[in-house]
Parts: C-alpha cells; structure tokens; sequence
C-alpha cells in the first residue's frame, strides 16, 4: 500500500498534476469578505513637542546668559571705576540668576514634555459632575 501512494505522488509531483485528495469537489465559495479596520485614535502630540521645543530653548538660553555673564564679570575684574565695578558686578549677578533660572526651567519642561510624549496615557475624565438628589455633586476618581 505504501508503494502505491509513493507511485501516485511521485507521477503526480512529475505531471504537476494535484494529488486526489487535493482535487475535492467543494471548493471556497469565493474571495474572503474585507473586514474593514479602524484606525488607532493616537492623540496628536503637539503640546509635548511645544513643551519639549521651548525647555531646548531655555537652555540653549542658559548657555547664552552663562557666557554674557562670564564676560562682564571680566569686564568687572578689569574696571577701575567704583561706579562701573558696582554695575558690572550687580549685572554679572543678574546675568547669572537668570542663566541658572533658565537652565533649570528648560530641564524641567524637558523632563515634562518627554513625559507627555512618551509615558502618559490619556484617559477618560477622572473629574464628573453629578446633579441627582442622591448623589455626590462632585466625584473624583484615581
């Protein structure tokens, strides 16, 4: 019996004609229906890449104010003028404080906008507004 249907194969496969069993009178009854998909609702991500934008311009600001303001403090360490010192070292100050601000306001909206981007997932309103008479005005949930 095995030698018969190693036969039938073997012509078959050298014919290229298909096996019996392969040649069934039922047949697909046609093409598969399309089952349409919709797409994924991916929220726009605009407000973390402004977020991201604005903390890289901070501190590329940072930078700016650092190197103004070690030039007016080199300014300072060449005046002789009491006036001039007092102005040139209250400006260095400024300069400095306002670098440091920039600095840590960009990292944090960094810190923020790579946040939004990438681990925060939007859900559905935690805050709900309830008007029944046996019920909570207000309910927040976690």
């Amino acid at each position: 019996m095995k030698r018969a249907t190693a036969a039938v194969l073997a012509a078959s496969l050298l014919t290229a004609i298909p096996p019996p069993a392969a040649c069934a009178t039922h047949r697909a009854a046609g093409p598969f229906e399309t089952v349409p998909t919709e797409p994924s609702a991916r929220p726009p991500h605009r407000l973390a890449y402004a977020v991201l934008l604005t903390g890289g311009g901070l501190v590329g600001l940072s930078f700016t104010l650092t190197d103004r303001a070690n030039r007016t403090y080199a300014d300072y360490l060449r005046a002789t003028d009491p006036d001039a010192v007092e102005g040139l070292y209250d400006r260095t100050v400024r300069y400095d404080r306002f670098a440091a601000a920039a600095l840590l306001t960009g990292e944090a909206l960094i810190v923020t906008g790579v946040w939004l981007r990438f681990l925060h997932r939007p859900g559905g309103s935690r805050l709900v507004l309830t008007a029944d008479a046996g019920r909570c005005a207000v309910s927040l949930r976690f």
